[in-house]
């Protein structure tokens, strides 16, 4: 299935006129019960802010597109994959960046007692702060999903 995605992932960076990037495709650890077989693109090229776009935007549909076709050719094979592409480390910059906006924000609520509104992110983002602090060193706290489609937000706030 690498070689799937990988070749998926090229034929679209060439299709872009991206033709200086390599492609490397990794199978993460599958989690427990979990039916899904989850891999990371990772896309190294001299046009990265080209492919990540404003706020990431070219990234995430990029990724989408992805996706689809990999999927596609994963379903021929009786296989369900998801996958997450990240482009010269931007997406585990805004990950971790993310975390710990989360974490701050988190000793923010402890301190003063008053929920707390993270900016608006996608749902893989919002995923990543809940599960950061449904960990046990945060269970005096709780979150929970707030907005609209685009403009949903996590708050933070005391059980």
């Amino acid at each position: 299935m690498e070689l799937t995605i990988k070749s998926a992932a090229e034929d679209m960076l060439a299709g872009l006129q991206l033709d200086e990037a390599s492609v490397l495709v990794k199978r993460r650890e599958d989690k427990e019960g979990s039916d899904f077989e989850a891999y990371l693109v990772e896309i190294k090229t001299t046009d990265a802010p080209l492919l990540i776009g404003k706020h990431g935007d070219n990234l995430e549909a990029f990724q989408h597109i992805l996706r689809l076709v990999a999927s596609k050719k994963a379903e021929e094979l009786n296989r369900r994959i998801t996958l997450v592409v990240d482009v010269d480390g931007y997406r585990k910059k805004k990950e971790e960046e993310a975390i710990e906006l989360a974490k701050r924000r988190a000793e923010q609520v402890r301190t003063s007692g008053n929920p707390v509104k993270l900016p608006p992110m996608s749902g893989f983002m919002r995923r990543l702060v809940h599960l950061e602090l449904v960990k046990p060193e945060w269970d005096d706290l709780t979150t929970e999903s707030t907005g609209n489609f685009g403009y949903r937000a996590v708050v933070i706030k005391k059980k």
